[in-house]
Protein backbone atom coordinates (compact mmCIF):
# COMPACT_ATOMS: atom_id res chain seq x y z
CA UNK A 1 0.00 0.00 0.00
CA UNK A 2 1.06 3.74 -0.77
CA UNK A 3 -0.20 6.91 -1.42
CA UNK A 4 1.17 8.55 -4.86
CA UNK A 5 -0.60 11.44 -4.35
CA UNK A 6 -2.04 13.55 -1.26
CA UNK A 7 -3.51 17.24 -1.47
CA UNK A 8 -4.59 19.64 1.43
CA UNK A 9 -6.49 22.44 1.23
CA UNK A 10 -7.30 24.80 4.62
CA UNK A 11 -6.10 21.91 6.41
CA UNK A 12 -3.80 23.49 9.71
CA UNK A 13 -1.43 25.69 8.39
CA UNK A 14 -1.75 24.51 5.00
CA UNK A 15 -3.59 26.84 2.47
CA UNK A 16 -3.47 24.34 -0.65
CA UNK A 17 -0.90 21.46 -1.42
CA UNK A 18 -0.53 19.39 -3.63
CA UNK A 19 2.15 16.31 -2.98
CA UNK A 20 3.14 13.43 -5.56
CA UNK A 21 4.88 11.16 -3.19
CA UNK A 22 6.94 7.67 -4.47
CA UNK A 23 7.51 4.16 -2.91
CA UNK A 24 10.10 3.84 -0.05
CA UNK A 25 11.17 6.50 1.94
CA UNK A 26 10.10 10.29 1.29
CA UNK A 27 11.58 12.66 3.40
CA UNK A 28 10.34 15.94 4.54
CA UNK A 29 12.58 18.85 5.87
CA UNK A 30 12.12 22.05 7.89
CA UNK A 31 12.45 24.29 10.38
CA UNK A 32 10.34 23.41 13.65
CA UNK A 33 6.70 24.76 13.67
CA UNK A 34 6.60 24.92 9.05
CA UNK A 35 3.92 21.94 8.81
CA UNK A 36 5.78 18.93 9.01
CA UNK A 37 3.70 16.95 11.66
CA UNK A 38 0.58 18.03 10.15
CA UNK A 39 1.41 16.83 7.01
CA UNK A 40 1.53 13.46 8.77
CA UNK A 41 -1.32 14.07 10.72
CA UNK A 42 -2.48 14.50 7.62
CA UNK A 43 -1.76 11.10 6.63
CA UNK A 44 -3.06 9.01 9.76
CA UNK A 45 -6.53 11.37 9.77
CA UNK A 46 -7.46 9.80 6.57
CA UNK A 47 -6.34 6.10 8.00
CA UNK A 48 -8.10 6.79 11.47
CA UNK A 49 -10.70 9.65 10.73
CA UNK A 50 -9.26 10.83 14.35
CA UNK A 51 -6.44 13.33 15.18
CA UNK A 52 -3.36 12.39 16.81
CA UNK A 53 -3.28 15.72 18.32
CA UNK A 54 -6.51 18.12 17.99
CA UNK A 55 -9.01 17.97 20.96
CA UNK A 56 -11.49 19.27 18.01
CA UNK A 57 -12.32 19.19 14.53
CA UNK A 58 -12.03 22.54 14.42
CA UNK A 59 -8.39 22.60 15.41
CA UNK A 60 -7.69 20.64 12.29
CA UNK A 61 -9.11 23.80 9.81
CA UNK A 62 -7.03 26.82 8.74
CA UNK A 63 -7.39 29.61 11.44
CA UNK A 64 -7.57 32.14 8.96
CA UNK A 65 -11.25 30.76 7.88
CA UNK A 66 -12.68 29.48 11.06
CA UNK A 67 -14.84 33.09 11.15
CA UNK A 68 -16.11 32.77 7.48
CA UNK A 69 -19.63 31.42 7.15
CA UNK A 70 -18.66 27.72 6.09
CA UNK A 71 -15.02 26.65 7.20
CA UNK A 72 -13.59 23.76 6.28
CA UNK A 73 -10.53 22.01 5.48
CA UNK A 74 -10.35 19.03 2.68
CA UNK A 75 -8.00 16.07 2.63
CA UNK A 76 -7.78 13.87 -0.47
CA UNK A 77 -5.49 10.73 -1.34
CA UNK A 78 -4.81 8.37 -3.94
CA UNK A 79 -3.48 5.22 -2.75
CA UNK A 80 -2.18 1.78 -4.59
CA UNK A 81 -2.80 -1.50 -2.55
CA UNK A 82 -3.43 -4.91 -3.52
CA UNK A 83 -7.07 -4.91 -2.96
CA UNK A 84 -7.56 -2.24 -5.84
CA UNK A 85 -6.55 1.61 -6.02
CA UNK A 86 -8.29 4.27 -3.64
CA UNK A 87 -9.93 7.18 -3.65
CA UNK A 88 -10.18 9.14 -0.23
CA UNK A 89 -11.53 12.51 0.58
CA UNK A 90 -12.25 13.93 3.47
CA UNK A 91 -13.83 17.46 4.43
CA UNK A 92 -13.62 18.70 8.50
CA UNK A 93 -16.14 20.85 8.79
CA UNK A 94 -15.98 23.42 11.65
CA UNK A 95 -17.72 24.93 14.25
CA UNK A 96 -19.89 28.40 13.64
CA UNK A 97 -22.23 30.52 15.15
CA UNK A 98 -24.98 29.14 12.92
CA UNK A 99 -27.44 26.17 14.86
CA UNK A 100 -28.72 24.75 11.45
CA UNK A 101 -24.84 24.05 10.53
CA UNK A 102 -23.53 20.84 11.92
CA UNK A 103 -20.11 20.56 12.22
CA UNK A 104 -17.92 17.18 12.13
CA UNK A 105 -16.44 15.06 9.30
CA UNK A 106 -17.48 13.80 5.81
CA UNK A 107 -15.74 11.24 3.95
CA UNK A 108 -16.31 9.64 0.55
CA UNK A 109 -14.27 6.90 -0.88
CA UNK A 110 -13.96 6.80 -4.35
CA UNK A 111 -16.48 9.36 -4.28
CA UNK A 112 -19.09 7.66 -2.53
CA UNK A 113 -20.73 9.27 0.62
CA UNK A 114 -19.38 6.70 3.74
CA UNK A 115 -20.09 6.26 7.12
CA UNK A 116 -16.85 7.02 9.08
CA UNK A 117 -16.47 3.28 10.85
CA UNK A 118 -16.74 2.15 6.86
CA UNK A 119 -14.02 4.29 6.45
CA UNK A 120 -11.41 3.42 8.89
CA UNK A 121 -8.62 1.40 7.71
CA UNK A 122 -9.66 2.06 4.28
CA UNK A 123 -6.38 3.72 3.94
CA UNK A 124 -3.96 1.79 6.84
CA UNK A 125 -0.76 3.63 8.35
CA UNK A 126 0.94 3.61 11.76
CA UNK A 127 2.44 6.51 13.14
CA UNK A 128 5.72 7.15 15.25
CA UNK A 129 6.08 10.36 17.38
CA UNK A 130 8.26 11.95 20.06
CA UNK A 131 5.43 11.68 22.46
CA UNK A 132 5.06 7.46 21.80
CA UNK A 133 7.17 7.43 24.73
CA UNK A 134 3.89 7.93 27.04
CA UNK A 135 2.50 4.13 25.62
CA UNK A 136 5.09 3.10 27.83
CA UNK A 137 5.22 5.78 30.86
CA UNK A 138 1.91 7.96 30.72
CA UNK A 139 -1.48 6.86 32.27
CA UNK A 140 -3.63 3.34 31.28
CA UNK A 141 -5.74 5.52 28.81
CA UNK A 142 -2.36 6.19 26.28
CA UNK A 143 -2.00 2.59 25.89
CA UNK A 144 -5.33 1.84 25.58
CA UNK A 145 -5.53 4.35 22.76
CA UNK A 146 -2.68 2.28 20.96
CA UNK A 147 -4.82 -0.49 20.98
CA UNK A 148 -7.81 0.73 19.68
CA UNK A 149 -6.18 3.02 17.20
CA UNK A 150 -4.20 -0.12 15.67
CA UNK A 151 -7.06 -2.44 15.80
CA UNK A 152 -9.64 -0.35 14.59
CA UNK A 153 -7.80 -0.29 11.15
CA UNK A 154 -8.26 -3.78 10.82
CA UNK A 155 -11.12 -4.72 12.65
CA UNK A 156 -14.52 -2.64 11.69
CA UNK A 157 -16.48 -4.55 14.22
CA UNK A 158 -13.97 -3.47 16.60
CA UNK A 159 -14.57 0.09 15.97
CA UNK A 160 -18.35 -0.73 16.27
CA UNK A 161 -18.47 -2.34 19.29
CA UNK A 162 -16.11 0.58 20.78
CA UNK A 163 -18.68 3.37 19.73
CA UNK A 164 -21.79 0.98 21.24
CA UNK A 165 -19.62 0.69 24.40
CA UNK A 166 -19.08 4.27 25.34
CA UNK A 167 -22.68 4.80 24.31
CA UNK A 168 -23.85 1.87 27.09
CA UNK A 169 -21.52 2.74 29.15
CA UNK A 170 -22.56 6.43 29.82
CA UNK A 171 -26.23 5.27 30.03
CA UNK A 172 -25.51 2.84 32.60
CA UNK A 173 -23.48 5.67 34.44
CA UNK A 174 -26.57 7.56 34.13
CA UNK A 175 -28.75 4.89 35.65
CA UNK A 176 -25.99 4.04 38.72
CA UNK A 177 -26.39 7.92 39.57
CA UNK A 178 -29.84 7.94 39.63
CA UNK A 179 -30.33 4.77 41.33
CA UNK A 180 -27.78 6.45 43.82
CA UNK A 181 -30.63 9.19 44.11
CA UNK A 182 -33.35 6.74 44.77
CA UNK A 183 -34.80 7.72 41.63
CA UNK A 184 -34.61 4.82 39.87
CA UNK A 185 -34.76 0.69 40.97
CA UNK A 186 -30.92 -1.69 40.87
CA UNK A 187 -33.19 -4.22 39.06
CA UNK A 188 -33.39 -1.64 36.01
CA UNK A 189 -29.29 -2.16 35.25
CA UNK A 190 -30.08 -6.21 34.55
CA UNK A 191 -30.70 -4.79 30.98
CA UNK A 192 -27.62 -2.28 30.41
CA UNK A 193 -25.33 -4.63 32.42
CA UNK A 194 -26.13 -7.65 29.34
CA UNK A 195 -25.56 -4.63 26.20
CA UNK A 196 -22.24 -3.58 28.21
CA UNK A 197 -21.08 -7.48 28.70
CA UNK A 198 -21.59 -7.90 25.13
CA UNK A 199 -19.70 -5.17 23.59
CA UNK A 200 -17.16 -5.54 26.25
CA UNK A 201 -16.64 -9.19 25.50
CA UNK A 202 -15.98 -8.48 22.25
CA UNK A 203 -13.45 -5.27 23.00
CA UNK A 204 -11.63 -7.42 25.37
CA UNK A 205 -11.36 -10.93 23.22
CA UNK A 206 -9.93 -8.41 20.22
CA UNK A 207 -7.02 -6.74 22.44
CA UNK A 208 -6.16 -10.43 23.52
CA UNK A 209 -5.73 -11.50 20.24
CA UNK A 210 -4.06 -8.70 18.79
CA UNK A 211 -1.74 -8.37 21.99
CA UNK A 212 -1.18 -12.31 20.85
CA UNK A 213 0.71 -11.21 17.61
CA UNK A 214 1.87 -7.80 19.35
CA UNK A 215 3.91 -8.91 22.65
CA UNK A 216 6.64 -11.15 20.19
CA UNK A 217 7.40 -8.83 17.78
CA UNK A 218 7.62 -5.88 20.71
CA UNK A 219 10.17 -8.04 22.54
CA UNK A 220 11.99 -9.33 19.44
CA UNK A 221 12.46 -5.40 18.57
CA UNK A 222 13.50 -4.27 21.64
CA UNK A 223 15.85 -7.29 21.84
CA UNK A 224 17.19 -6.42 18.28
CA UNK A 225 17.31 -2.22 18.82
CA UNK A 226 19.30 -2.63 22.20
CA UNK A 227 21.63 -5.42 20.87
CA UNK A 228 20.23 -8.24 23.39
CA UNK A 229 20.95 -5.60 26.37
CA UNK A 230 17.05 -5.54 27.28
CA UNK A 231 13.77 -7.57 27.36
CA UNK A 232 10.42 -6.04 26.87
CA UNK A 233 7.55 -7.64 29.12
CA UNK A 234 4.09 -6.97 27.86
CA UNK A 235 1.05 -8.23 29.87
CA UNK A 236 -2.62 -7.29 28.94
CA UNK A 237 -4.19 -6.78 32.47
CA UNK A 238 -8.22 -6.27 31.58
CA UNK A 239 -10.24 -5.22 34.41
CA UNK A 240 -12.79 -8.17 35.61
CA UNK A 241 -12.73 -6.09 39.10
CA UNK A 242 -10.56 -9.30 40.78
CA UNK A 243 -11.24 -12.56 38.74
CA UNK A 244 -8.54 -14.90 37.77
CA UNK A 245 -7.07 -13.19 34.34
CA UNK A 246 -4.39 -15.74 33.91
CA UNK A 247 -6.61 -17.81 32.03
CA UNK A 248 -8.01 -15.81 28.59
CA UNK A 249 -11.52 -16.84 27.36
CA UNK A 250 -11.04 -18.41 24.31
CA UNK A 251 -13.91 -16.28 22.55
CA UNK A 252 -15.78 -13.12 23.03
CA UNK A 253 -18.74 -14.97 24.39
CA UNK A 254 -16.29 -16.36 27.64
CA UNK A 255 -15.01 -12.93 27.74
CA UNK A 256 -18.76 -11.50 28.10
CA UNK A 257 -19.77 -14.30 30.90
CA UNK A 258 -16.66 -13.40 32.99
CA UNK A 259 -17.37 -9.10 32.84
CA UNK A 260 -21.39 -10.11 33.17
CA UNK A 261 -20.21 -11.89 36.56
CA UNK A 262 -17.66 -9.14 37.40
CA UNK A 263 -20.60 -6.16 36.59
CA UNK A 264 -23.23 -8.59 39.18
CA UNK A 265 -19.88 -9.04 41.74
CA UNK A 266 -19.15 -5.46 41.94
CA UNK A 267 -22.95 -4.08 42.03
CA UNK A 268 -23.46 -2.85 45.37
CA UNK A 269 -20.11 -0.77 44.84
CA UNK A 270 -21.20 1.00 41.40
CA UNK A 271 -24.52 1.73 43.07
CA UNK A 272 -22.44 3.72 45.51
CA UNK A 273 -19.73 5.30 43.53
CA UNK A 274 -22.08 6.22 40.89
CA UNK A 275 -19.68 4.49 37.82
CA UNK A 276 -19.30 1.70 36.08
CA UNK A 277 -15.85 0.18 37.78
CA UNK A 278 -14.74 -2.79 35.71
CA UNK A 279 -14.77 -3.16 31.82
CA UNK A 280 -12.22 -2.18 28.73
CA UNK A 281 -12.61 1.48 29.70
CA UNK A 282 -10.31 0.52 32.57
CA UNK A 283 -8.24 -1.90 30.55
CA UNK A 284 -3.92 -1.40 30.95
CA UNK A 285 -1.13 -3.14 29.70
CA UNK A 286 1.57 -3.86 32.17
CA UNK A 287 4.80 -2.52 30.65
CA UNK A 288 8.31 -4.25 31.83
CA UNK A 289 11.42 -3.55 31.04
CA UNK A 290 13.94 -6.64 32.62
CA UNK A 291 11.11 -7.50 34.52
CA UNK A 292 10.87 -4.27 36.51
CA UNK A 293 7.63 -1.93 35.68
CA UNK A 294 9.18 0.78 32.73
CA UNK A 295 7.19 3.89 34.02
CA UNK A 296 8.52 3.67 37.77
CA UNK A 297 12.70 2.28 36.88
CA UNK A 298 13.44 2.65 33.33
CA UNK A 299 15.43 5.21 32.12
CA UNK A 300 13.84 7.51 29.69
CA UNK A 301 16.41 6.03 26.31
CA UNK A 302 14.63 2.62 27.49
CA UNK A 303 11.01 4.08 27.83
CA UNK A 304 12.10 5.45 24.54
CA UNK A 305 13.07 2.17 22.83
CA UNK A 306 10.75 0.32 24.19
CA UNK A 307 7.73 2.44 22.45
CA UNK A 308 9.17 2.31 19.21
CA UNK A 309 9.48 -1.38 19.24
CA UNK A 310 5.46 -1.54 20.42
CA UNK A 311 4.86 0.89 17.43
CA UNK A 312 7.25 -1.86 14.83
CA UNK A 313 5.01 -4.26 16.23
CA UNK A 314 2.37 -2.20 15.34
CA UNK A 315 3.49 -2.56 11.76
CA UNK A 316 4.01 -5.76 11.62
CA UNK A 317 0.15 -6.53 13.15
CA UNK A 318 -1.13 -4.73 10.40
CA UNK A 319 0.86 -6.04 7.40
CA UNK A 320 -0.32 -9.33 8.80
CA UNK A 321 -4.04 -8.65 9.34
CA UNK A 322 -4.30 -7.03 5.87
CA UNK A 323 -2.10 -8.81 3.56
CA UNK A 324 -0.42 -5.33 2.21
CA UNK A 325 1.74 -3.02 4.07
CA UNK A 326 0.78 -0.09 6.12
CA UNK A 327 2.26 3.12 5.52
CA UNK A 328 4.80 4.02 7.68
CA UNK A 329 4.85 7.57 9.44
CA UNK A 330 7.97 8.63 11.33
CA UNK A 331 7.30 12.08 12.34
CA UNK A 332 10.95 14.08 13.70
CA UNK A 333 11.67 10.05 16.05
CA UNK A 334 15.29 9.23 14.23
CA UNK A 335 16.86 12.34 15.25
CA UNK A 336 16.39 11.38 19.39
CA UNK A 337 17.99 8.23 18.48
CA UNK A 338 21.47 7.41 18.55
CA UNK A 339 23.36 6.22 15.60
CA UNK A 340 23.05 1.88 16.56
CA UNK A 341 19.07 2.43 17.56
CA UNK A 342 18.49 4.51 14.56
CA UNK A 343 20.15 2.02 11.70
CA UNK A 344 17.91 -0.81 13.75
CA UNK A 345 14.77 1.33 12.40
CA UNK A 346 15.86 2.13 9.44
CA UNK A 347 16.55 -1.46 8.40
CA UNK A 348 13.26 -2.52 9.41
CA UNK A 349 11.22 0.43 8.39
CA UNK A 350 12.88 -0.45 5.11
CA UNK A 351 11.34 -3.85 4.39
CA UNK A 352 7.99 -1.41 4.10
CA UNK A 353 6.79 0.03 0.65
CA UNK A 354 6.27 3.18 2.10
CA UNK A 355 7.70 5.74 4.92
CA UNK A 356 7.05 9.14 5.12
CA UNK A 357 10.21 11.01 7.79
CA UNK A 358 9.94 14.41 8.69
CA UNK A 359 13.03 15.99 10.42
CA UNK A 360 14.57 19.21 11.90
CA UNK A 361 18.25 18.20 11.80
CA UNK A 362 19.12 16.74 8.32
CA UNK A 363 22.84 16.91 9.41
CA UNK A 364 22.42 13.71 12.12
CA UNK A 365 20.21 11.95 9.09
CA UNK A 366 22.77 11.54 6.70
CA UNK A 367 22.09 8.13 6.21
CA UNK A 368 18.01 8.60 5.59
CA UNK A 369 19.11 11.22 2.90
CA UNK A 370 21.21 9.08 0.63
CA UNK A 371 18.32 6.25 1.32
CA UNK A 372 15.48 8.97 0.77
CA UNK A 373 13.59 8.02 -2.45
CA UNK A 374 12.38 11.53 -2.84
CA UNK A 375 12.82 14.33 -0.41
CA UNK A 376 10.83 17.61 0.14
CA UNK A 377 11.42 20.81 2.16
CA UNK A 378 8.04 22.42 4.57
CA UNK A 379 8.27 25.98 5.24
CA UNK A 380 5.54 27.92 6.62
CA UNK A 381 2.52 25.52 5.35
CA UNK A 382 4.09 25.12 1.46
CA UNK A 383 5.98 22.03 0.24
CA UNK A 384 8.40 21.76 -2.30
CA UNK A 385 10.65 19.20 -3.74
CA UNK A 386 14.18 19.35 -3.35
CA UNK A 387 16.59 18.21 -5.97
CA UNK A 388 20.04 19.26 -4.99
CA UNK A 389 22.48 16.48 -3.42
Amino acid sequence: MHIFDLQLTNYRNYVRSAIKLEKGLNLFVGDNAQGKSNLLEAVYLLSTLRSSRASSDSDLVRRDILASDFPVARLSAEVERSAGNLQLDLAIVGRTTDPSHRAGKRVRVNGVPRKASDAVGQLCAVLFTTLDIEIVAGPPLMRRRYLDMMISQVDRGYLRAMQKYAKVLQQRNSLLKRIQNREAGVHELNFWDQELAHAGGLIFWARADALGHVVPQAMMQMERLSDGLEQLQLTYRPSLGGLDERDAPIDDSEWTARMLKALQNLRTREVGAGATLVGPHRDDVQVEIDGMPADSFASRAQQRTAALSMRLAEASYLRRALGDDPVVLLDDVLSELDARRRRGVLEYIDTFQQTLVTTADPDRLREVMTRAASRFVVQAGAVTRFEGE
